[in-house]
Order: structure tokens, then C-alpha cells, then sequence
């Protein structure tokens, strides 16, 4: 890479998120779901998530690296969330002649999130200079102002065509910023992908005023997130809990919506109720830690239960809540979802609140949750997915990718399956039973848990499978 982007030291710092592996920066729209960036927003990811902002709402869609030109810092990223529904007909041009000196230009993006907050930002400038630092001929020097995060951003003329790329700023110079020539962009998709079909070439916006040409462009500029680092293993670790030795503090049998407590056992007095009942919508099991099954609209039956946990399920028993998901881990953390994104949890990993509370915010239906003790978990919506770990993430792209949506899954310290619209799979210790199970079953499986040994799926209609 060119010896100018070590001025992106000063660059980048502020645009790095509070954990060292996670990091921001900014991309644009080209058309068949294809995105520009720059390649140092990009480079090391082993996560790459676009958002747009439409309509008031965000909108994350999942992307991976196409192809890159580290030399003038470009990347070409595509779109990969099957929940994605295309650009529509993008307004403006790439062009690449020469822009002309001293020719306005407006610049869009996310910088400084954190302290600037998530909507898009617009400066202007002019162009000062056909070369960047040190005389680069592929670089515009430019006066529009830039910060962190800007980076990869769309630099447009006052005609509304993109004549540029943001990279860079001068650390030691004021007003100069630097953007990359868009036809080393052409150069790069033609050298991909055999033409240059993907960059727009009818410009739209020609006769609008600076504010309707942004109006018109925004919510084609996206927020790019992404992550890496090293990956925990869960299941090959040495963090195995130490089993309790002593009852937890409710070891009784206890049930809600009128069913009775009888046995003497936590998992012989479960499969008595679900034996009773004649169905079973839901479960929450452990190898150490009690176990919980749920059934009809939001009756229960538990055993060895936190007492929150037990204390949640009947006051939300009492006021007719819909149950939807239960978790609870070895060291008696749980979670409860209920009604439309309701929850309720103790113990669970904060990065986990924040991102169904961020999915609470964007009216996007949480629909399952699944986390361990050792941090790990995912979350599964209508729209989308998401994990602890950019890994985790990884892994269920790879089987998205060959098995459709995904529905399900389940995290412990042990193992991890997941299971698609047309197939299932596992990761680490799982139970060979299970597996064989799940390639029997004749329904669409939308709730897995496993703990041991002990496994339960279930569909959306009540058929259900399960050994505890």
C-alpha cells in the first residue's frame, strides 16, 4: 500500500469502536447489490455489515469482499443477506475523466458516530489538486472537510456524478483531504468482473438543487461495520463449568397455568408433564441447573429454576403473556422472550441486551436467543441474525448459504447447531441421537435446545422431538 496512507494512522484511531476488534467506515451503491469502499475499511474483517438508513429505519444487510486494490486503497463488497431487496435505479453516474480543478464537490457519510451521532453527514469543498500526497496521480486533493469514519464515502460533483473515493486526510495540513480517482474503481471492476455493467451511468440528478440531489442520494450510502480478532472456541476450551453439588434455591417442582407439581425428579417430573399435557412448545434445559418445558400459550413446568427465573415465568403466567423463547445456562443465567419483543433476563452478556434492544428499536421481532456462560451467543429475527463473534457469524453464512434462512439455533459450552430452511448444522460436542433425529424429522424445525446428552426441537404447529 502506498506510503500516503500512514497519515490514516490519525485516520482510523477515532473511527475504531470501543473494542479494539470492531470498526466503522463508510460505502456507496453500485447497481446488482454491489458496494464501494475503501480496502482499509475492510481489510482483516471477518464481518462486514452495511446499513442503510430508509424511511426513518435502519436496515443491516450482511457483505462480503469481493475483490480489493490495495494499492489505491479500493474494495469492491457485495451484499449477501437473503432479506435484501435490491437498490432499485440508482440516480447518479460514475464518471471517470478528469475532474477539473477547482470544481465543486460534495462529499457524504458516517464519520464520528459515536460522538456525532448516525445520521449522514454532507460537506463541500472544491477540487485543489489532480494528485494526493507526495505527487500520487491517482489521488484529488480536496478541500471538503472529513473525519473518521468518512472513509470510503462517495465524493460527487456539483452534476451529481461520483468523481471520487474518500480515503485520507493530512494530519499536518488543514483542508486537505484526499479522495481516490473513480477510474482506478473502473479499473477494478473491470478487471473482476469482465465489464463495467455494475457502475451507474444515467445521471439523474443534473437540474436538482444541492439539498434535493441529497434527498435523492442518502439512503444509498451506507454504514459500514465490521469486525475480527481472535476467536474463543467454546467448545474446545478449558472453561467447562464445575457441577453444583448443593440444590439450587427453588429444587422443588413448579408449574403455572394450573397444572399440578408431583414427581420427585427434575427430568422424570418434565416428561411427566409433558406426558400430561400431550404437547410441548418450548424448553429450557440444563446438565447441572434445572430444567423448564413450556406449553400451550404460556403454561409451564420447572424444576431446579433461579427463583427470577421462576418469579418472570408466573407473573407473566398471570398477565397472559406470550411466551416465545427460553434460555438457561448451567450457571442459572437465563433469558425469557414474550409478547411482541418483550424480555426479561438476568445474567446474560451486555453486548446480547444491546442488540435486541437495538432490534426493539427498529420494530424488528427478536423470534429466538441462545447464549452460554463463557459470552457467546446469537439472535435470530425475522430479517436477520447476529452473534457474539465475527466466527460464529461466519459459520452460519456458510450454512445459509448452502441451506436457506436460518431458524434456529442453540449455543452451549459444549456444541452449536443451527437449523435452515432446508437442512441443519453442527459445530463441536453434539449428540449423535440428535442428529439423526433432526435428518428424520417431517417438520420445519423453529426451536432446538440441547444440554448433554438431553435435545428437543420442535416446529410452529406442535409436533415436536425430544430426550430428557
Amino acid at each position: 500500500m502506498k506510503k500516503y496512507l500512514f497519515i490514516l494512522i490519525a485516520f482510523l484511531s477515532l473511527s475504531i469502536c470501543a473494542m479494539a476488534d470492531d470498526w466503522t467506515g463508510t460505502g456507496w451503491a453500485l447497481n446488482s447489490g454491489y458496494v464501494v469502499t475503501n480496502n482499509h475499511v475492510v481489510e482483516d474483517a471477518n464481518s462486514i455489515v452495511c446499513k442503510f438508513q430508509r424511511g426513518g429505519r435502519l436496515f443491516e444487510y450482511d457483505a462480503e469482499v469481493v475483490a480489493v486494490d490495495k494499492e489505491h486503497d479500493l474494495a469492491l463488497i457485495h451484499i449477501t443477506s437473503q432479506s435484501f431487496p435490491g437498490f432499485g435505479k440508482l440516480p447518479y453516474a460514475v464518471k471517470t475523466s478528469l475532474a477539473d480543478v477547482g470544481e465543486s464537490v460534495f462529499v457524504l457519510g458516517y464519520p464520528l458516530t459515536d460522538t456525532m451521532g448516525d445520521e449522514i453527514k454532507l460537506t463541500t469543498g472544491i477540487i485543489s489538486s489532480h494528485s494526493g500526497y507526495q505527487g500520487d496521480q491517482s489521488l484529488y486533493q480536496i478541500s471538503a472537510p472529513i473525519q473518521p469514519g468518512n472513509s470510503g464515502g462517495p465524493m460527487f460533483d456539483d452534476q451529481g456524478n461520483v468523481v471520487g473515493i474518500v480515503c485520507a486526510m493530512h494530519t499536518r495540513a488543514e483542508n486537505a483531504n484526499y479522495a481516490v480517482k473513480t477510474s482506478y474503481l473502473e479499473a477494478l471492476v473491470r478487471r473482476t468482473l469482465g465489464s463495467t455493467e455494475i457502475l451507474p451511468t444515467d445521471n439523474e440528478l443534473r437540474s436538482l438543487s444541492l439539498p434535493e440531489k441529497v434527498k435523492r442520494v442518502k439512503d444509498l450510502v451506507c454504514y459500514i461495520e465490521c469486525s475480527t480478532g481472535y476467536w474463543r472456541n467454546p467448545f474446545t476450551s478449558n472453561t467447562t463449568p464445575s457441577p453444583q453439588t448443593t440444590p439450587s434455591p427453588q429444587a422443588t417442582p413448579q408449574s403455572g397455568s394450573g397444572f399440578s407439581s408431583t414427581g420427585s425428579g427434575s427430568r422424570a417430573y418434565i416428561r411427566e408433564q409433558i406426558t400430561n399435557w400431550g404437547e410441548c412448545r418450548n424448553v429450557a434445559i440444563t446438565k447441572t441447573n434445572g430444567d423448564l418445558a413450556i406449553h400451550g400459550r404460556n403454561g409451564w413446568a420447572g424444576f431446579g429454576l433461579p427463583s427470577l427465573l421462576s418469579e418472570a415465568l408466573t407473573e407473566l403466567n398471570k398477565d397472559n403473556k406470550y411466551i416465545t423463547d427460553v434460555q438457561l445456562t448451567e450457571k442459572g443465567n437465563w433469558i425469557v422472550l414474550y409478547g411482541n419483543n418483550g424480555f426479561r433476563w438476568s445474567g446474560i452478556p451486555q453486548s446480547l441486551e444491546d442488540k435486541i434492544r437495538d432490534y426493539n428499536a427498529r420494530n424488528e421481532e427478536v423470534t429466538s436467543v441462545t447464549f452460554n456462560d463463557s459470552g457467546d451467543w446469537i439472535v435470530i429475527t425475522t430479517e436477520h441474525y447476529a452473534s457474539s463473534d465475527a466466527r460464529i457469524t461466519a459459520w452460519l453464512k456458510e450454512g445459509a448459504a448452502e441451506y436457506g434462512m436460518l431458524w434456529a439455533a442453540c449455543v452451549t459450552e459444549d456444541g452449536m447447531v443451527a437449523c435452515y430452511e432446508k437442512g441443519y448444522k453442527f459445530f463441536g460436542e453434539i449428540p449423535s441421537e440428535l442428529r439423526q433425529r433432526l435428518s428424520e424429522a417431517d417438520f420445519d424445525v423453529y426451536r432446538i435446545k440441547i444440554a448433554g446428552d438431553a435435545y428437543f426441537f420442535a416446529d410452529q404447529e406442535g409436533h415436536f422431538h425430544y430426550k430428557m
